[in-house]
């Protein structure tokens, strides 16, 4: 069994490390809530007083957070999990951060003589807990096949996208699609609506028609019930959004759909939806459209 530290343990972090303890791998734990661990200590995973002493006491050592100055605060600091780490070990993060934030990260780890990989996921909570996720990776190839069976236990669609920080642009390029289909459908379902039809009746045969798909089906829910729940928060989407305009940049894509969904997130931001689920958009357009359920 691999000896395992994870850092970070929010809606994805806990129950994905969750499944790595219950497939029988020893498991450090970190998170700078503490109470946060307190089911995972309680299943046999140990509580680290620190990244640094995680990384000490694993062979593998994964890292699921919110954004890059996190990341950043628990790999690079002084009690970051580099300082814990001897060579040969591997490190992955499974956040999604910009390609700059992670390079950093890269470096760092590469001159403690370890390696890293960026796996970010695709995927939500439900999926996470099922242990189906789909994990995007990119870095050592010999590493990846080292780390694979620790995947494949996390999700159930496996990626190496190659060397280097590909996963990361690939990742950013998924969340502008998935943030982008939520205010397509905040308009189809508010046109809708204001014509006479049910919310529900109207987010169902849009999740089982041609444009349907898996998040249209997740989402079909909170938008018919209109209850918008955080899977994922208008904030981290916005955090994304971001990302992916300066990647774009970077590469010289214009990316007007993205500009346009990112505005609209932050509109909402500004309402006070800022912890609430990013497929709050339908709302929002309902509010601006003097619709009321």
């Amino acid at each position: 069994m691999a000896k395992i530290g994870w850092i970070g343990l929010g809606n994805m972090g806990n129950p994905m490390s969750k499944n790595l303890l219950d497939a029988g791998h020893d498991l450090q734990v970190w998170n700078r809530t503490k109470s946060k661990a307190d089911e995972l200590v309680g299943a046999g995973a140990v509580l680290a007083d620190s990244p640094k002493a995680a990384a000490a006491a694993s062979d593998f050592v994964f890292t699921m957070v919110a954004d890059g100055p996190t990341l950043h605060a628990v790999t690079l600091g002084a009690d970051g999990l580099v300082a814990g780490l001897s060579p040969g070990k591997i490190v992955v993060d499974m956040s999604t951060v910009s390609v700059e934030e992670s390079s950093k990260v890269n470096a760092a780890v590469e001159a403690a003589g370890c390696k890293f990989l960026r796996a970010p996921v695709t995927g939500s909570v439900a999926l996470a807990k099922a242990g189906t996720l789909g994990i995007l990776t990119s870095g050592d190839k010999a590493s990846y096949d080292k780390t694979l069976p620790l995947f494949e236990i996390m999700g159930g669609n496996q990626f190496y996208l190659g060397g280097g920080d590909e996963a990361r642009v690939m990742k950013l390029s998924l969340n502008l699609m998935i943030a982008t289909t939520m205010q397509m459908e905040a308009e189809a379902v508010v046109l809708a609506e204001k014509a006479g039809l049910d919310a529900q009746q109207a987010a169902d045969i849009i999740a089982g028609s041609a444009v349907g798909s898996p998040l249209t089906n997740y989402k079909k829910a909170l938008i018919g019930a209109g209850n918008y729940a955080p899977a994922f928060s208008v904030k981290l989407m916005i955090k994304d959004l971001k990302l992916a305009e300066a990647v774009g940049k970077q590469y010289g894509v214009s990316l007007e759909s993205t500009k346009l969904t990112k505005s609209r997130l932050e509109l909402a931001a500004e309402k006070g939806y800022g912890e609430m689920d990013f497929s709050i958009l339908t709302k929002l357009l309902e509010e601006e459209s003097d619709f009321v359920r």
